[in-house]
């Protein structure tokens, strides 16, 4: 895509890479491309709410499509801060148990503008994250954090916009503290605060309790 082109497309949907649909947020058609990815400023505005972007998923149909993407993102000064590997077995210690329904192949970059960028795909056909793609589509997004400064004076914010939490309180670990919450059509929001010298994207514990979260 042309410079030109590339900055037209910024101007025209710079306000929100994404758009709702009956509750559920979907990437606009085009923004994912990584040339457009790596510009883009991560404030924008959620349900109303102007945000800055922690970070959100991208989802593809298998590790191989997904390598291909972080390669292609890695030559607009993007790093892998997370993965890539198989999520739990390449990233939690040894003993920490979930369903390999909920595995899933994961990477994490962080972008230029301090974001981070999270691709995520199934680990085996009909697994959970396979049938996220089949209700959802590679459009859907699973989920967007959005940084905050504090996480349960934020979670009140949300809730009055029909966000219910997941958890009775906010998990706190490796200096993350993340609340997940999902309004009626099954949207999934985090709220994450974090230490400047940390990029994670989770803690074993929490991610695991979110994975788990979607079975029920």
């Amino acid at each position: 895509m042309a410079t030109a082109q590339i900055n037209n497309f910024l101007d025209s949907t710079l306000e929100s890479p994404f758009y709702e649909k009956d509750g559920l947020l979907e990437f606009k058609e085009g923004f994912t491309a990584p040339e457009l990815f790596s510009k883009w400023s991560f404030v924008t505005k959620l349900y109303g709410e102007k945000v800055f972007i922690d970070h959100c998923v991208l989802t593809f149909p298998n590790h191989k499509s997904l390598e291909n993407y972080a390669s292609a993102l890695g030559c607009y000064g993007n790093k892998i801060v997370e993965g890539p590997g198989l999520f739990p077995i390449d990233f939690c210690p040894n003993g920490y148990n979930i369903k390999t329904d909920l595995w899933i192949y994961l990477l994490t970059m962080l972008m230029p503008a301090g974001g981070l960028v999270v691709l995520d795909a199934p680990h085996a056909p009909g697994d959970q994250k396979d049938r996220f793609i089949q209700q959802r589509g590679l459009a859907g997004v699973h989920h967007v954090a959005i940084r905050v400064e504090d996480v349960p004076a934020a979670a009140l914010v949300w809730q009055k916009k029909g966000f219910r939490p997941l958890s009775l309180e906010p998990l706190d670990g490796d200096s993350l503290c993340q609340w997940f919450l999902q309004n009626s059509a099954g949207q999934i929001i985090e709220l994450i605060s974090r230490s400047p010298d940390n990029n994670a994207t989770f803690y074993c514990q929490n991610i695991g309790g979110l994975r788990c979260s979607e079975l029920s």
